[in-house]
C-alpha cells in the first residue's frame, strides 16, 4: 500500500472547467496516472514542470553542479563587492566604518566594544557622516548666531528673552524628537527582523524541497531552488526602488529558463513570483499523489511565510511616522533654535560662547532628527546586500550539505560522486578553511 494513504477521488463536472482549457485523460497500463493540461499558450503542465530539462533551452538537464557554480558566479562576481552600491552615497564614503548598513563580525564587535571607541570616535569627528548629513542646518544656523549677537551688540538693544520660558519650550522640543526616534528605532527593528526571516524562510522552503520534491523529481527540485535563492535579490530591488536591470543579472543567471526569466522580471511585485511558481508546483505533484498532505501543508505554509514577507516590508515602506507629527516638531525646533542665541547672549554670555553652545545643542538636537529620519526608512540603511547572498547561500546549503543517507535511502548520483567541497564552491575563503560562518544571521 501507498505509504500516503488512500487520497479522495476528485471529480469534475463540465461547469467547473475553464472554458480556455480543454482537458485530456489519457489512461496507462502502470500505476502512476498522469494529467496533461494544456494551457491557451500552448504549453502543458507537465511541459513546464516535469519536463524541466526540455526547456532550459539545449542546455541540458539541471545539476547540483551547475546550480552551485551559477550560486558562485552571483555571489563572488556579479555581487562579489563587499559594499553595496546601492547604499546612500554618505556610507559609501566611508566602506570599512562600523555601520548598521553591514552584516557584522565577531571582530567588528570587538572594535565597536573596545575602549579606545571614545578617541576613536573623537579623532573621526571631522569626517562624521552625521556631521556632513547635518552641516547645511549647522552652517545656517552658525551664521544666524554670528549675526543675531552682532546685531545685538551693534545697536544696543536690552531687549530679552528670559532663558526660563525658552527651557520650557526646550522641554517639549527634545520629547518631541525624543518620541521620533523611538518610533523611527521601532521602524529600523521590525523591518531588521523582517528582513531575518528571509534568510530563515527560504532556508526552510529549501530544506524542504529538498527532503519533499528533490527526490521524486530532481529538475522540478533545483528549478524551484533557483526561484527561491532569487527571492532576497528580488525583494531588495523592489524596496530599495533600483532599475530592473539591477537584478536582471542575476535573475538570468539563476533561471537558465528564458521563459522564466522573462516572467519573473516583467512582473510588478517580482518576489511573489517565487511563492506563485512554489504554489504551482505543490498543486502539481498533489494532484499526481506525488505529496502527501502533511508534505503539501509545510511547502504551503512555508510559502506563505514567504509572501507575508513582502507584506510586512511592503507595508513599513509604505507609511511612514505620520507627516503631521513630524511637520509640527521640526517647527517648535527651528523655533527654539532661532531664539536660542539672542537669549543666551542677553543672559550674559559673550559673543564666542554663545556661538559655541549654541552649535553643540543645535548639533545635538538636529543630529537626533536626522537620525530619525534615516531609520524612519530602514530600507535604504539596512544590510540587505549580505542579507540576500546569506539567503542565496543558505539555499545552496540545503542542496549541497546533505546528510548522510539513512538505510535504504535514495542517494543522488551527484551526492555519490562529488564531495561537498566540490559542490560548495560558492563558499568564501574563510568559510571553506575553518568549516564556520562568521557573518551568522
Amino acid at each position: 500500500m501507498d505509504r500516503r494513504g488512500p487520497r479522495l477521488l476528485s471529480i469534475e463536472t463540465p461547469l467547473s472547467i475553464p472554458k480556455q482549457r480543454s482537458i485530456h485523460v489519457a489512461l496507462q497500463a502502470s500505476s502512476d496516472a498522469s494529467e496533461s493540461i494544456e494551457h491557451p499558450e500552448g504549453k502543458n503542465m507537465n511541459g513546464e514542470i516535469n519536463g524541466v530539462e526540455e526547456s532550459v533551452e539545449g542546455k541540458g538537464p539541471d545539476s547540483l553542479l551547475q546550480f552551485s557554480k551559477d550560486v558562485e558566479h552571483v555571489i563572488h562576481n556579479l555581487r562579489g563587492a563587499e559594499v553595496d552600491p546601492t547604499l546612500p552615497k554618505m556610507f559609501l564614503e566611508r566602506p570599512r566604518a562600523l555601520s548598521f548598513t553591514h552584516s557584522w563580525t565577531l571582530d567588528d564587535w570587538e572594535r565597536h566594544n573596545s575602549r579606545k571607541r571614545y578617541f576613536r570616535y573623537v579623532v573621526n569627528f571631522p569626517t562624521s557622516r552625521l556631521l556632513k548629513r547635518t552641516a547645511p542646518q549647522m552652517v545656517t544656523l552658525t551664521l544666524w548666531s554670528v549675526c543675531s549677537t552682532w546685531i545685538i551688540d551693534k545697536l544696543m538693544i536690552k531687549k530679552t528673552i528670559p532663558l526660563t520660558s525658552l527651557g520650557i519650550i526646550s522641554s517639549f522640543v527634545a520629547f518631541l524628537l525624543t518620541m521620533r526616534s523611538n518610533m523611527g528605532l521601532a521602524r529600523l527593528d521590525e523591518g531588521r527582523k523582517a528582513w531575518s526571516k528571509v534568510v530563515l524562510q527560504t532556508r526552510e522552503m529549501a530544506s524542504l524541497i529538498s527532503s519533499f520534491i528533490y527526490p521524486l523529481d530532481k529538475q522540478l527540485a533545483l528549478m524551484l531552488a533557483r526561484h527561491v535563492a532569487c527571492f532576497g535579490w528580488l525583494l531588495k530591488s523592489q524596496l530599495r526602488s533600483v532599475p530592473k536591470e539591477d537584478v536582471a543579472d542575476i535573475v538570468n543567471t539563476m533561471l537558465p529558463n528564458k521563459a522564466d526569466a522573462e516572467y519573473v522580471l516583467a512582473q510588478r511585485q517580482k518576489p511573489i513570483v517565487v511563492v506563485t511558481r512554489i504554489r504551482q508546483a505543490i498543486h502539481h505533484l498533489g494532484k499526481q499523489g506525488k505529496l502527501t498532505t502533511a508534505e503539501e501543508m509545510a511547502l504551503d505554509h512555508t510559502a506563505h511565510a514567504l509572501s507575508e514577507v513582502v507584506t510586512t516590508t511592503g507595508r513599513i515602506r509604505a507609511s511612514p511616522i505620520p507627516t503631521l507629527y513630524t511637520s509640527h516638531t521640526t517647527r517648535l525646533l527651528t523655533f527654539y533654535l532661532f531664539f536660542l542665541p539672542p537669549a543666551l547672549h542677553w543672559s550674559g554670555l559673550d559673543r564666542l560662547i554663545t556661538i559655541l553652545v549654541t552649535w553643540a545643542v543645535g548639533y545635538a538636537m538636529l543630529g537626533l532628527d536626522e537620525l530619525s529620519h534615516l531609520c524612519e526608512q530602514p530600507f535604504r540603511v539596512m544590510p540587505m546586500y549580505q542579507i540576500s547572498k546569506r539567503s542565496m547561500t543558505a539555499v545552496a546549503d540545503a542542496f549541497t550539505c546533505r546528510p548522510p543517507p539513512l538505510d535504504g535511502e535514495h542517494v543522488d548520483d551527484e551526492v555519490k560522486t562529488l564531495s561537498q567541497k566540490e559542490l560548495t564552491i560558492y563558499w568564501n575563503k574563510q568559510d571553506a578553511d575553518v568549516v564556520t560562518d562568521d557573518e551568522m544571521e
